[in-house]
């Protein structure tokens, strides 16, 4: 796969226009020579089934090749959508895209661990946001259990999965701005970014990239300063 390459370069708000679209065009391209790729693929494993070859690693690269199709998909759409790629800043998440309708129930026996809703990698436009926190209640009781009182630790997850933003923090256009961003359902995670003092953060948006190790690309979103913080 062939694609060259590129440092794109701003230094003025009036530049930004212009390297947006070379980014929009080097997507293109990305997407071109991955589709090739998949359509290599395709072929090929189309020709191992017919002969009965063993097909297990073509098909792995097939579903990675496809994966990474949807990812840059989606980078093209956040970038022609007139969001900014910014650096990977660490965030407090709030919110993740799922294609579930509701919160599974799970039940565990320890409240650590295991509670934490994560983001599929839907293509654009599907699924919904959910909080990145699933709420659980605590159905901790006392049992005899061989003929002595026995402490059962249970805690099961509830059905509220709705985002909790932290709206008291924030001023409306911000709220607005947010929400414009996650009806897109373009990113894979939503969440702030903030100082020790925490007066004035910024919202992002990040896609995750398929192929793992911390790979991510953060877009911004909204940003909003007290003055007192300075």
């Amino acid at each position: 796969m062939d694609v060259d390459d590129c440092t794109l370069v701003a230094l003025t708000p009036s530049e930004l226009p212009g390297v947006q679209a070379e980014l929009v065009a080097w997507c293109d391209r990305k997407i071109a020579a991955l589709e090739t790729e998949r359509s290599d693929l395709e072929a090929n494993l189309e020709l191992a089934t017919a002969h009965g070859w063993k097909h297990a690693s073509v098909q792995a690269t097939l579903n990675r090749t496809a994966k990474r199709v949807l990812y840059y998909d989606k980078l093209k759409a956040a970038v022609e959508a007139g969001y900014l790629v910014v650096p990977n800043f660490p965030i407090d998440v709030i919110a993740v895209r799922v294609d579930r309708e509701r919160q599974p129930e799970k039940v565990r026996d320890s409240r650590w661990g295991g509670f934490a809703a994560t983001p599929q990698l839907l293509a654009a436009g599907e699924g919904r946001y959910v909080d990145d926190r699933v709420r659980y209640r605590d159905e901790t009781h006392t049992a005899v259990v061989d003929g002595k009182e026995k402490l059962v630790q249970r805690y099961v997850t509830d059905d509220y999965d709705a985002v909790d933003f932290p709206v008291t923090l924030v001023k409306p256009a911000v709220l607005a701005a947010t929400q414009r961003a996650m009806a897109l359902r373009i990113f894979d995670q939503v969440g702030t970014v903030t100082n020790q003092v925490g007066r004035d953060p910024l919202v992002v948006g990040q896609l995750l990239d398929p192929r793992g190790n911390g790979r991510r690309v953060t877009f911004f979103i909204a940003w909003w300063l007290d003055t007192a913080s300075l």
